[in-house]
């Protein structure tokens, strides 16, 4: 009995290493929902993906099955349309299902040779079924009297008791606005910890036509992913078009869900009240219309539009044709943009004491009415922590159909003030404008502002790219000190980064295992026969990083005080940071309660950086607190500390 009980022992014990990554290399665990699209990334990636090979596993000891070798993609494999592998070797899974849960492991070759540790990534799928099945044949039985049941079940490769007790793993069921269902009769919910399913039993009624249910899955109170079902009664389906909601000024991208293997089939088509336009023919883009320097067709054949603007709206049809011949169903994307203009004419007339007024408005191909009634759209202008502009007499606030707009006297303080126009449906926030008071003389350039904590990978966006990244140079700069990472869409291989570093297709500059030496401003410029295009793009990069006064893992141990000090590293004054756009930091524990509250810890602030100070216990091992950066009161970034004694 002692021998099984010690064995049971070493099983939890390697799980448990398993999914916190105690065993070496802390694997990414990534939950997706069934449906979606999803990008696995490659943590030991060499600068080139022809080193690289993707292995899948169901279970740790199941039969292993190669998807990539050499960053050739194999053919033989049932899921091979699916699959694509990114310029950072990630790879990409497209329409992901039930069958892709497992681990997945990204390794290296050279000459043969395999090349330092694995790195593993390990995907839980959420699925969600109905009974009975809305197919073709029993679509009918989808109506209102009849009782239907929703099953969502998380597929993965760990026990479920499992991540219920140590990860904190729900599953819930809740409507549009996020409401629990347990908290309403009509429903009964139910819960199988054994397959990781809870199911939502309900007669339907007339009204629930078109309702969403949604399943979600958090881990530690964070919301991983989710799950939706909408109720389609016959006669009221259609084709199972995706809707896109953005913001002026913004770049975005369309999935094309219909797409074959390779990208040479595919035809994107756009149409706005019955004016129709080929942008990509047969995946060539075509360079007779306004807009072609802002597109340009992804690995996956979605369509990527830079700097949208409110003339983009309308509807983008994805079709695939092979030998002339078109082949299965056309998939939709419907655009909706979010735009705001101004009735000052000239930035001169952006001066306190005049009278501004901001127009908000939803480019949309659809009948607002109809969207107001049925999806439950809502346009409000907020401030910068978020709160309804309406509760304040100082902003007359007026609607009509898709339009809001707002008027105010300008005041002295309002320069640099932000107003943001909000756009929700069933009340989930979808998108939302930014307006910036800038008076005379205050101006600049619209910089981008990302902030990542250190060890993360990161996406630097590059916002005047041209249609051909070979113009394309990203210049590097810290307390004046100018280096050129990318020159004319080539990598500088002189620089300490450079194996961090890659290109995609839209100019972004990636970095992966961001530290907190790569904080400070990039710049993306672009050159054509030496003469420079237009105006800079600037990023500037902010990284939240943690350390601890334990010099050695033998330090960590119950009795001994730590002390984590979370700072972020910056070019701007932390001061500014704090007083103009309201940066917050904060020490949470594993639920998100914030610790000061709690006086086990003693935490102080100074400048941009916050310390936590406490005695462990022996309960503390992997325990987990959180430092977490707000700006405005939206969570921007965070970075975690676990706990980790050593067993002898």
């Amino acid at each position: 009995m002692a021998d099984k009980c010690d064995l049971c022992l070493l099983g939890l014990i390697i799980l448990s290493s398993l999914l916190t990554g105690t065993s070496g290399v802390t694997d990414p665990h990534v939950f997706i929902s069934s449906g979606e699209n999803v990008c696995l990334p490659c943590n030991n990636a060499l600068p080139d993906c022809n080193s690289t090979t993707w292995i899948y596993n169901r279970f740790r000891h199941s039969a292993a099955v190669e998807l990539i070798i050499k960053g050739i993609k194999k053919k033989n494999t049932g899921r091979h349309e699916r699959l694509s592998l990114g310029c950072d070797c990630s790879l990409n899974i497209k329409n992901v299902t039930k069958e892709d849960y497992g681990f997945y492991t990204c390794r290296q070759y050279v000459n043969g040779q395999k090349q330092g540790t694995d790195a593993r990534v390990f995907l839980p799928v959420l699925h969600v079924s109905v009974s009975p099945s809305p197919s073709s044949s029993s679509q009918t039985k989808i109506s209102p009297g009849c009782p239907v049941t929703l099953s969502c079940q998380l597929y993965s490769r760990f026990s479920c008791d499992y991540l219920v007790l140590s990860e904190g793993l729900q599953l819930l069921w809740v409507n549009q606005a996020g409401v629990d269902l347990k908290t309403d009769s009509r429903y009964k919910i139910l819960f199988s910890s054994y397959h990781c399913n809870i199911s939502l039993t309900t007669t339907l009624l007339n009204e629930d036509d078109n309702k969403e249910w949604r399943c979600q899955l958090t881990l530690r109170n964070q919301v991983k992913t989710s799950a939706r079902y909408t109720v389609k009664y016959s006669g009221t389906g259609g084709a199972d078009d995706a809707h896109v909601f953005i913001s002026s000024g913004e770049n975005v991208r369309l999935p094309c869900n219909n797409a074959l293997s390779d990208c040479k089939s595919t035809t994107w088509i756009y149409g706005r009240h019955s004016a129709v336009v080929e942008l990509i023919g047969l995946g060539i883009k075509k360079k007779n219309t306004g807009r072609h320097e802002r597109l340009c067709l992804g690995s996956d054949c979605s369509l990527n539009i830079k700097n949208v603007t409110e003339e983009d709206y309308g509807f983008y049809t994805c079709r695939q044709y092979v030998n002339g011949q078109k082949q299965g169903n056309d998939a939709r994307v419907f655009l909706h943009v979010l735009h705001v203009s101004s009735s000052s004419s000239s930035q001169t007339d952006i001066s306190p004491g005049r009278s501004v007024t901001l127009s908000c408005q939803l480019y949309s191909g659809f009948s607002c009415d109809r969207w107001l009634r049925s999806e439950g759209l809502q346009l409000s202008w907020v401030n910068k922590t978020g709160i309804d502009l309406k509760t304040d007499s100082r902003y007359q606030i007026s609607s009509y159909h898709c339009i809001i707009t707002l008027t105010s006297t300008l005041l002295n303080e309002d320069d640099n003030r932000e107003w943001r126009c909000q756009l929700t449906r069933r009340n989930q926030l979808k998108t939302s404008v930014t307006y910036t008071v800038k008076y005379s003389g205050t101006g600049g350039v619209n910089d981008a502002h990302v902030f990542i904590s250190s060890g993360e990978n990161d996406h630097l966006p590059c916002n005047n790219a041209l249609s051909d990244c070979k113009s394309t140079t990203w210049i590097y700069d810290r307390h004046s000190a100018v280096a050129e990472l990318i020159g004319l869409g080539i990598k500088k291989k002189n620089t300490g980064r450079h194996e961090r570093l890659s290109l995609e297709s839209d100019c972004s500059l990636n970095i992966k295992n961001v530290t907190k030496e790569d904080y400070g401003f990039y710049t993306c410029r672009q050159y054509v026969n030496g003469e420079k295009q237009g105006a800079d793009a600037r990023v500037y990069l902010h990284v939240l990083r943690v350390s601890s006064s334990s010099s050695s893992q033998t330090d960590i141990s119950p009795g001994r005080s730590v002390t984590l000090s979370c700072q972020l590293y910056s070019e701007f004054s932390c001061d500014d940071l704090v007083r103009s756009e309201g940066l917050h930091l904060s020490w949470v524990n594993q639920a998100g309660v914030d610790l000061k509250t709690d006086s086990r810890y003693q935490i102080s602030s100074y400048h941009c950086i916050i310390t936590l100070t406490t005695t462990l216990l022996n309960e503390d091992d992997k325990r987990e607190w959180g430092c977490q950066l707000t700006l405005r009161n939206q969570l921007k970034t965070s970075v975690r500390y676990t706990v980790r004694y050593i067993s002898y």
